[in-house]
């Protein structure tokens, strides 16, 4: 966050100019502010201050009575590697808002709730929202139709086709496409940009949406690449697997545990894949796929080649299920493997015999 502090300031002063003069005045104040102080003193100065002084005129008094508080936006705060300078940026932060709550200013932090930071976050000031638990089917159709309307304007190909035909895309068909896109942003970019491929003289959107709802290529490919950006991170096959033979599902610290590993590392292997599988933003909530047809991605080897998720590691689920056994503790993890040991060691052992390669021996073969 070594230049947090600073970015923050140079938006207030070019969105809030009222501001610019304290920020300039704190810095010819304090020379060494903007190098060798800490995080938390640089908002104090270039930021909270400023922005709280110049809130004191005329102007940004009456902006916030009629339209509400400022806002300020982060994006990402999870991806922020010094996470103690996270922390103490959350708690001073509070601590600020507690000490001037009539300061018409607010943050608005997208990111997970990492373990770092969750407890930083319990208090009665922070009003936190899953996304996850938001249905974005609207959105999705809403993105779709915009897309479809200025591709719509740009290819003279459609209005000469709706003239003789029915509208395109048709009613079922969006509906079709929005089932299949199953919440995901990433995927439904991915699949737009197939759809309306300028590269391909040799056929045009008209043709390419059938094959879109009956083609697994345009979707393995981009399975396939989005599960490339992890693949080489420690524990990524354990991880995906797990995640995809699991019966239900468990959160990123239940998966941790029944795998024998930390959390973070969980966390690791799975930032990069949230375009197609649903990270929760704490560790405690469910890990899920954004749309089945990933896990039949996943289990079909011919699709998958070296991602493939095998049968044979049911084995593997069961040795820990097995461990576990013999917890005291009740957790997630502890539950699911009384309620499922059995049910893995049964998945292996129906395997024919050329399936039953073990994909990874437990300890105890």
């Amino acid at each position: 966050m070594i230049r947090f502090a600073t970015t923050l300031a140079f938006q207030l002063a070019a969105a809030i100019p009222e501001a610019a003069p304290f920020i300039r005045k704190a810095v010819q104040e304090e020379p060494g502010l903007l190098a060798a102080s800490s995080v938390v003193s640089q908002l104090r100065r270039l930021v909270y201050e400023p922005f709280k002084a110049a809130a004191r005129r005329g102007r940004l008094l009456w902006t916030a009575l009629l339209k509400g508080p400022f806002l300020i936006v982060i994006d990402g705060l999870d991806q922020c590697e010094d996470r103690r300078d996270v922390q103490a940026f959350i708690d001073d932060m509070l601590d600020f808002f507690k000490k001037n709550p009539l300061v018409p200013l607010r943050f608005f932090i997208t990111g997970r709730v990492e373990q770092h930071i969750q407890g930083h976050l319990a208090n009665k000031q922070v009003r936190l929202e899953d996304l996850v638990s938001h249905c974005s089917r609207d959105d999705i159709d809403t993105f779709m139709q915009d897309c479809f309307e200025k591709e719509r304007r740009r290819y003279p190909i459609f209005n000469a086709y709706i003239q003789t035909h029915e509208d395109w895309p048709t009613e079922e068909d969006k509906d079709q496409l929005v089932d299949l896109i199953g919440g995901s942003f990433v995927l439904a970019s991915a699949l737009f940009k197939y759809i309306f491929d300028r590269t391909d003289n040799q056929s045009t959107p008209i043709d390419r949406l059938p094959h879109v709802f009956n083609m697994n290529l345009s979707l393995d490919t981009f399975y396939g690449r989005t599960l490339g950006r992890s693949q080489h991170l420690p524990r990524f096959h354990d991880i995906i697997s797990t995640i995809t033979l699991i019966f239900g599902s468990l959160s990123i610290v239940g998966i941790a545990e029944l795998l024998g590993i930390e959390p973070f590392e969980v966390v690791q292997v799975l930032v990069g894949l949230q375009g197609i599988i649903q990270i929760p933003g704490t560790d405690e909530l469910p890990v899920t796929m954004c749309h089945k047809s990933l896990r039949d991605f996943l289990t079909t080897e011919s699709r998958s080649g070296i991602l493939f998720s095998p049968p044979s590691y049911h084995l593997y689920l069961a040795y820990r299920c097995s461990i576990l056994l013999g917890e005291r503790s009740r957790t997630a993890a502890t539950s699911y493997s009384v309620a499922h040991f059995q049910e893995h060691l049964e998945q292996f052992t129906c395997l024919p015999p050329n399936p039953r390669k073990i994909a990874k021996s437990p300890p105890l073969l």
